[in-house]
């Protein structure tokens, strides 16, 4: 038996189009919008409902057992019904279908009455652009550990319902949990507010409180946003990072100015062959005169791009390529147009490796860094001196 919660009624009471919901730890998001999404598929004729997530593996551990954990408490549940593990039928000819991100061109020409995005904060914008511009509804959650497109580019739109919650709009919360997260209170702050932990008073403010976080031990702070590229800017090289099932192709046009070095977005997707990117390239007027900086692990990747005119050539590799390539990165400063929306989350979310008792290691996490390898490319190179 299904019992309501605040959580509950307030993401029901949501009527535009796309539904945002911004939360903390235990309030109910995932549960909530499954219900609701289960309701509309046991009781409408013929409906297709997209669950969409990162990766398809985690969610059989998180959002396809909660799914499952839902159905049975509304007697809805049949085996049978359950494709694959990852498409259920209704008997009203509707269907849920779970996708994960994590699979090449997953997202494109999708189209749906309803697409879902758990944990919207660990998809890439073209993702979520391609299957929420095709779908009649769309929900987004997220817990807010830093902010990203959906702070930017979404919330704020005609169409868009933005809804915070924490964990008090949960009243089926277990009291451990709830226990637990008070506790992020206690260690973070002392009885009359003055935070004596940033990182426990992080994990209140995120977590306890569902606001907008900062992610702790990120390699680059050296950044700033701009709205565009100056026209007086100076193009200085591309860098490219290969990709094409589980990471993305990218490419980064590096420009001079004003004592700061500007990066541009020019391509993040995956599932591109290599006359799709010339194609792609050809497209967004990459120059064949101005040096492109590639990763060297596909020679005939760079072959290829070479016979379509494109001044393109492996980067310099060495010993400790990745931590050199990031020490002079450190050095700079950097500005990073508004558009380039993939790129501004990698380098809000690339961060160290920490031991088991959380310090910090001297390599960073091999994740949020695809287009910051494209840029390193450059900086690894020995036409990089430092000077321009």
């Amino acid at each position: 038996m299904i019992q309501a919660t605040t959580a509950l009624r307030k993401i029901s009471g949501l009527k535009k189009r796309i539904k945002v919901i911004q939360g903390g730890q235990g309030a109910g998001k995932t549960i909530s919008i499954l219900i609701l999404l289960i309701n509309h598929a046991s009781s409408k004729e013929n409906k297709e409902i997209l669950i969409i997530s990162s990766e398809l593996t985690k969610m059989r551990l998180t959002v396809i057992k909660d799914f499952v954990k839902v159905m049975r408490l509304c007697g809805l549940y049949n085996d049978a019904n359950f494709i694959a593990g990852t498409l259920y039928r209704f008997p009203s000819g509707s269907f849920i279908k779970f996708i994960g991100l994590d699979k090449s061109d997953v997202g494109k020409g999708l189209r749906s009455d309803i697409a879902y995005f758990n944990e919207v904060n660990k998809c890439d914008f073209e993702s979520y652009r391609q299957v929420a511009s095709r779908a009649n509804i769309v929900y987004a959650d997220f817990n807010p550990d830093k902010e990203f497109f959906i702070h930017t580019d979404v919330i704020g739109r005609d169409d868009v319902d933005f809804l915070k919650l924490t964990f008090q709009d949960n009243e089926l919360l277990s009291v451990n949990e709830r226990s637990e997260i008070l506790l992020y209170k206690e260690k973070g702050y002392s009885e009359d507010g003055t935070i004596i932990n940033e990182y426990w008073a992080n994990l209140w403010r995120v977590y306890g409180l569902g606001l907008i976080g900062s992610i702790q031990g990120v390699v680059f702070e050296n950044w700033s946003k701009i709205d565009d590229i100056p026209s007086s800017a100076k193009l200085l090289a591309y860098g490219c990072d290969w990709g094409f099932t589980n990471d993305p192709t990218t490419l980064v046009s590096l420009w001079q100015y004003d004592g700061y070095y500007i990066l541009n977005e020019e391509i993040y997707q995956r599932g591109l062959v290599n006359s799709e990117i010339a194609a792609l390239m050809k497209s967004l007027n990459i120059s064949k005169q101005v040096q492109i900086f590639a990763d060297s692990a596909e020679p005939k990747s760079i072959r290829d791009l070479q016979t379509y005119g494109y001044r393109i050539t492996g980067a310099d590799k060495g010993a400790d390529s990745i931590l050199f390539g990031i020490s002079k990165m450190q050095e700079e400063k950097f500005l990073v147009t508004k558009k380039s929306i993939n790129l501004v989350t990698e380098l809000q979310s690339y961060t160290w490796s920490v031991d088991k008792n959380g310090a910090k290691q001297n390599k960073p996490i091999d994740a949020n860094n695809h287009l910051i390898d494209a840029v390193r490319y450059y900086f690894t190179s020995k036409k990089y001196d430092g000077k321009y």
